[in-house]
């Protein structure tokens, strides 16, 4: 096999099984349970995945999506295939997308394995352009329980996402055969030739085209899904009087950001980044179609000032500035500090500055300790020098007369 062949083939399978952005999995951040929902819930998991981040052979993926909906950090991307299968309903005639899975005995314009390997952003944007009937019937006789939980997580964040007024309205739940009939609509040849070419300029096919290859200036790789709802939402705002509010899980700042930038590192989706504005203040500022929800900031801050994920209601999912501080700097160095720092200085600064005075402390007491062992070395030369001379002087004095024999004193 030659290498462009080789190279063909591999472009060929991307396309046709999704991919893993091993730099965004929430296993390579320190957490105190490990995910493996990817592994759990796919049907070749022990053959497909060595590790829940690392793949050994993608052969035997049937590309049912149901890794990529389950996904909580969102690394997972669909296939080219499964973007295109997913949003291609929406271009059709009829008002109403029926949904369900390949145990289903009716006629569905949509057929996945399972219903929930729809993810809810992708049931999302469905619903902003058709009405959505999602088959459940096969559900109850389902006996796999990781996939009936997912598929209430998804609805249920559908119901935050939409609300229930919105949801009710544009949503349907059959779960008898004989709830929402499938009523397709027959068109005519002229009909269907004008739907034709009015399908060709809502943007639809432009949407699929760009969606496969999305990626930012960092390389992240991005969500197609995310980013088909948000544009949509923003469609949707532009052509109506009092746009809809959308519930969004976004990070609660709280007034202890400092601005130390640790989440934004963390963040490997880049959904936040901090500003620095022309008064001298600083701004959070969180991108909400690009943010996977999946708490990654909230764990790596280490000051407690994300208070978890809160839901918002949000008119678009572009970019929203959620909290304003005045940055305090660090003396020494210059980077961002709390602002009830006492001494002025970072942790690094403060540790650096502890080290040189416990330094200093240890230089002074060595040339003290110096200056007595000198001090004893000089006593004890003196000490021995003068031991040294008594003798001398003792050897030197003159001896005393000896008495003559026989002559008394």
């Amino acid at each position: 096999m030659s290498i462009f062949t080789k190279v063909a083939m591999n472009v060929l399978l991307n396309n046709s099984h999704p991919q893993i952005n091993r730099k965004q999995c929430w296993n390579l951040h320190p957490h105190r349970e490990q995910c493996t929902d990817c592994k759990d819930i796919c049907p070749y998991g022990e053959d497909i995945f060595s590790r829940p981040n690392l793949v050994k052979d993608w052969d035997p993926c049937t590309d049912c999506g149901l890794c990529v909906s389950v996904c909580r950090a969102r690394c997972i991307s669909p296939s080219t295939e499964q973007v295109q299968h997913d949003l291609a309903p929406t271009a059709s005639d009829n008002d109403t997308i029926w949904i369900g899975c390949e145990q289903s005995a009716r006629h569905n314009d949509l057929v996945r394995a399972c219903v929930g390997a729809l993810s809810w952003e992708a049931l999302a944007y469905l619903a902003l352009n058709k009405k959505l009937v999602l088959d459940l019937t096969p559900c109850g006789a389902c006996e796999n329980d990781r996939c009936a939980q997912l598929l209430r997580d998804n609805l249920t964040r559908l119901v935050e996402f939409l609300g229930e007024p919105l949801f009710d309205a544009r949503i349907t739940l059959a779960y008898q055969p004989a709830d929402a009939p499938y009523e397709a609509k027959e068109l005519s040849r002229r009909e269907m030739f004008a739907h034709m070419s009015d399908s060709s300029k809502n943007g639809a096919k432009q949407l699929l085209r760009q969606l496969p290859v999305l990626q930012d200036s960092d390389d992240n790789q991005i969500q197609p899904f995310r980013y088909a709802l948000s544009e949509r939402v923003k469609q949707l705002k532009t052509a109506t009087e009092t746009p809809f509010h959308y519930g969004v899980y976004l990070p609660a700042f709280t007034s202890k950001c400092f601005g130390c930038g640790r989440c934004e590192k963390n963040c490997k989706a880049g959904a936040i980044r901090f500003e620095n504005l022309a008064d001298g203040q600083t701004r959070v500022v969180i991108t909400p179609w690009k943010c996977s929800e999946c708490g990654m900031c909230v764990s790596s801050c280490g000051h407690k000032a994300i208070d978890g994920m809160k839901l918002r209601q949000l008119t678009s999912l572009g970019p929203v500035s959620v909290l304003r501080f005045k940055k305090n700097l660090c003396k020494d160095c210059g980077k961002p500090i709390p602002a009830d720092s006492a001494d002025g200085l970072c942790a690094t600064c403060r540790v650096k500055q502890r080290t040189k005075q416990r330094q200093a402390l240890a230089a002074e007491r060595a040339k003290a300790r110096a200056a007595e062992r000198a001090a004893e070395r000089a006593a004890q030369k003196a000490a021995q020098e003068t031991a040294g001379t008594a003798p001398a002087a003792a050897a030197g004095a003159p001896a005393a007369p000896a008495s003559a024999p026989g002559n008394p004193h």
